[in-house]
C-alpha cells in the first residue's frame, strides 16, 4: 500500500482525494497546504492521517511515499523538483510541466534519484478507455485511420484575478488546460510519434489562448483532429473511426459508456467506475511497488508528445 500525499488543495484536489480513496494499493495518508484551517477540513472530508501547513512539511514527512501535486500549471516545475529532491515519488496534474525542457530536467532528476515520475492524465486509465483501447487492438471497428477529440467549455475570464494561473505566459490558456485531454486521448489512440502539427487559435488581447483547433499527423499514418476551448459549449466527444466501424464517446475523460457503430448497428459498451481518478492512481502506485521509474502507458516519450503540440500552439 502506497502512501499518498496530496499537495495543494485546491478543486482537483477534491476528486484526487476520492479517486485515491478508491485505490486498492494506495492510501491518502497526508495532505499539505498554506492554510491549515483548510487543511484540517479536508482531513474531515477524506479521512488523511496526517496534515501540514505548508508544502515543505509535507515533503519532510518520512512517512509519504508518493507527492500527489494538485498546484497551478506554472508551479509544477519547481514542486516536481523539489518533492524529487526530499526522495519522494511524484504523480503531478497535467499539464507535468510548461515546456519541453523542464520535462526533460524532471524525468533526469527522477532517473537519477531512483524515483518514479509520471503526468496524472486520467484519461488514458479510466475502465472504458482500458476497455476501448482493447477493442481498438482487437480489430473491433477495423483498422483504426482517424481519431477526433474535443472539450470546450466558456468561463467569464472578466472574473478572475490578474494572477490567475490561467493567464500564465508559460503555462496558461485553454490548450494547457482542457487541451490536454483530447491531445493525449489522440496520441495514445493512434499509437505514433507526431511528425506535423497544423493548428490555428483564437487569442485574447492578454496572450493567452482561448480556443485551439489542431490537425496531428503520425509516423504510422494515423491523423487526428483536436479541439479545445473556453470560449463555447462543443460536443466534448471522442471518436475513433476505423475501416469497418466507429466508437463514441461523450465525454471522454470520465465517462463509462460508449457505443460501437458497426454494420449500421449501434452498441453500447458500459463498465462500472467509482472515481474516474482512481485508475491512475493505481497504475502509478503498481509502477512503484514494481520498482520502475516511469510508466510503460505514460513516461517520458508520451509526455513529450503530448508537450510538443502544447508547445506548438503557444508559439502561434
Amino acid at each position: 500500500m502506497i502512501r499518498v500525499g496530496i499537495m495543494g488543495l485546491g478543486q482537483i484536489a477534491h476528486r484526487v482525494a476520492k479517486g485515491i480513496c478508491y485505490a486498492e494499493n494506495a492510501e491518502l495518508y497526508a495532505v499539505g497546504s498554506r492554510s491549515l484551517e483548510k487543511a484540517r477540513a479536508f482531513q474531515g472530508l477524506y479521512g488523511a492521517k496526517r496534515i501540514h501547513d505548508s508544502y515543505e512539511k509535507l515533503l519532510q514527512d518520512p512517512q509519504v511515499e508518493m507527492v500527489y501535486i494538485c498546484t497551478p500549471n506554472h508551479l509544477h516545475f519547481e514542486h516536481i523538483q523539489n518533492a524529487l529532491r526530499h526522495g519522494k515519488h511524484v504523480l503531478c496534474e497535467k499539464p507535468l510541466v510548461a515546456n519541453a525542457q523542464q520535462l526533460k530536467e524532471c524525468f533526469q532528476l527522477a532517473r537519477s534519484s531512483n524515483l518514479f515520475l509520471m503526468e496524472a492524465e486520467k484519461t488514458l486509465f479510466t475502465p472504458l478507455n482500458r476497455k476501448l483501447k482493447q477493442l481498438v487492438e482487437e480489430g473491433v471497428i477495423g483498422q483504426l485511420q482517424y481519431v477526433e477529440g474535443s472539450y470546450s467549455y466558456p468561463i467569464d475570464v472578466s472574473e478572475m484575478k490578474e494572477d490567475h494561473w490561467c493567464f500564465s505566459k508559460e503555462a496558461g490558456g485553454s490548450v494547457y488546460d482542457v487541451g490536454v485531454y483530447p491531445i493525449c486521448y489522440a496520441n495514445w489512440f493512434s499509437n505514433g510519434r507526431i511528425t506535423s502539427i497544423q493548428a490555428v487559435k483564437d487569442c485574447a488581447v492578454q496572450g493567452y489562448d482561448m480556443f485551439t483547433q489542431a490537425l496531428l499527423t503520425y509516423d504510422n499514418g494515423m491523423i487526428a483532429s483536436v479541439r479545445s476551448g473556453w470560449k463555447q459549449w462543443m460536443d466534448n466527444r471522442g471518436v475513433l473511426y476505423g475501416s469497418e466501424g466507429s466508437i463514441e464517446t461523450e465525454n471522454f475523460w470520465k465517462n463509462t459508456r460508449a457505443i460501437v457503430n458497426k454494420n449500421g448497428i449501434s452498441t453500447p459498451i458500459e463498465v462500472e467506475m467509482k472515481s474516474d481518478f482512481t485508475g491512475e492512481v493505481e497504475h502509478a502506485a503498481a509502477c512503484i511497488e514494481q520498482g520502475l521509474l516511469e510508466s510503460p502507458i505514460l513516461g517520458e516519450r508520451q509526455s513529450m508528445e503530448i508537450m510538443k503540440v502544447l508547445e506548438y500552439v503557444k508559439s502561434l
